[in-house]
Parts: C-alpha cells; structure tokens; sequence
C-alpha cells in the first residue's frame, strides 16, 4: 500500500485534482515519434527468417493511434485501487502485495468481460460512436493531414490550437496561483462569511455549494469536458429542444 498511496494522495486527491488525460500522451508522441525516426537505424536484421528492422519507415498515424489507445487505456488506472486506499487509510488494513494484485486484476478483468460481452451492441454498430472519439480524430487529422495546409475562409487548425493552448496555460496562473478565489468563486460566503446558515447553503468545502461558481477549467472539466459531449446528451430534459 505504501507504493499506492503517495501517487493517489498527491494526484487523485489534490482539490482540484489533477489530472492527465490521454491527450497530453497524443499530443507528446508526435515529435518523440518524429525524433526517433530520424535517430533510430534503418538496419535490417534476420531472426530464423523473419526479417526485421528498429525504424521500418516514417512515424505514421496507425503507430501513433495504437500509443494514444495504449496511453488512454490505462488514463484512470485501476479502480481498485481506490478500494486499497481506503482499506489504508480509514480501516488500518493491509493484506499485502498478491491481494493487492488480485484483486485489481479481477476487476479490471471483470470489466473487460462485460464489455467483450456487450461489444456486439455497443461497438460494433457504426453509429456507436462516443462523442470524446471524435475529437481525438479530429486531432489525428489535424497532425498529420491538414498540418500546414492553408484555408484562407478560416485560421488553420494548428494555429487556432496553439492560441487555444497558450491563453489556457497564460489564464491557469489566475485561478491556480495568482487569485486562487476565482476556482471557488462563492461570493455568498463572502458577503456573510461568519453566518452558519449561509456557509451550509453555499460553501463549496462546508456547504451544499449552491450557486458555486467557477472560472477554473480544472474544476468544470472534473468529470468530463462540457466542450466534447453534446448538451443533449448532458441534461436529457434539453433533448426536446436541440
């Protein structure tokens, strides 16, 4: 357990936590692709007939899917873990290494039963298609077939996501370091700070957090992007009327 503690502690349970999606890896593994191929030798070997080679040509996009689906596959870890964590932290109770690695590789394992179950439904139809695919697709595209290609009705892809990535990284320092009240914005506790009635009705960390209000993308993409999942399928009391 001391091995799973210090990572979730520090990661899982920051407030806001952070968080490492799987598009941080698709977007770093371009140019370490891109380094290798030029670095690694072009040298052929043979192994009882099979012929082989460490750089078989240039970094195309099926290698560079098959590591974005590696990283993506394993982006929120073992559920189980949290169970360890808690069994630590709240019950004082450590079964040691092989329960620990049992009892995450049945889960995970469970879970991958279920889901090569319910494939037939749920994968294999084409129209199956979970809105967050879309924008890693729209991000393969991006990097390695419009990459550089000018439209002159509308600012390129790669330069709009630079301008996106830099303002996102200069406005972090506000709500992260510099004002770190606008990640909790509750300007009821403020006018009446001591009053306990409000505090229970409004505090974000000793109240309900009605009308919290937040300009920390960190906190309103906790559990998911609003940006990737259509607003019909958010609320579906909206469906009606988009």
């Amino acid at each position: 357990m001391q091995v799973l503690t210090p990572s979730k502690s520090l990661i899982f349970f920051a407030d806001p936590a952070v968080y490492v999606s799987g598009v941080v890896v698709q977007l770093i593994a371009l140019p370490i692709g891109r380094f290798f191929q030029w670095v690694l030798p072009t040298t052929k070997f043979n192994t009882f007939g099979y012929v082989w080679t460490l750089n078989p040509g240039p970094f195309n996009v099926k290698e560079h899917t098959v590591i974005t689906v590696m990283a993506k596959s394993v982006e929120f870890g073992a559920y189980a873990t949290d169970l360890l964590l808690s069994q630590d932290l709240f019950y004082a109770q450590d079964f040691g290494f092989g329960y620990e690695v049992m009892i995450c590789l049945s889960t995970q394992l469970m879970g991958y039963s279920v889901a090569g179950l319910f494939r037939r439904f749920l994968v294999w139809p084409s129209s199956m298609i979970w809105p967050g695919a879309l924008v890693n697709s729209a991000l393969f595209n991006t990097l390695h077939r419009t990459y550089s290609q000018k439209d002159k009705k509308h600012m390129s892809r790669e330069r709009f996501f630079t301008i996106a990535a830099a303002a996102s990284f200069v406005w972090y320092w506000f709500p992260g370091y510099i004002f770190t009240a606008l990640a909790w914005f509750n300007w009821a506790c403020w006018i009446a700070p001591n009053n306990p009635v409000v505090n229970t009705l409004f505090g974000y960390a000793s109240g309900l957090g009605m009308g919290f209000i937040t300009f920390d993308w960190a906190m309103i993409s906790y559990f998911g992007s609003p940006l990737v999942v259509p607003v019909s399928s958010i609320n579906p009391l909206l469906r009606e009327h988009f």
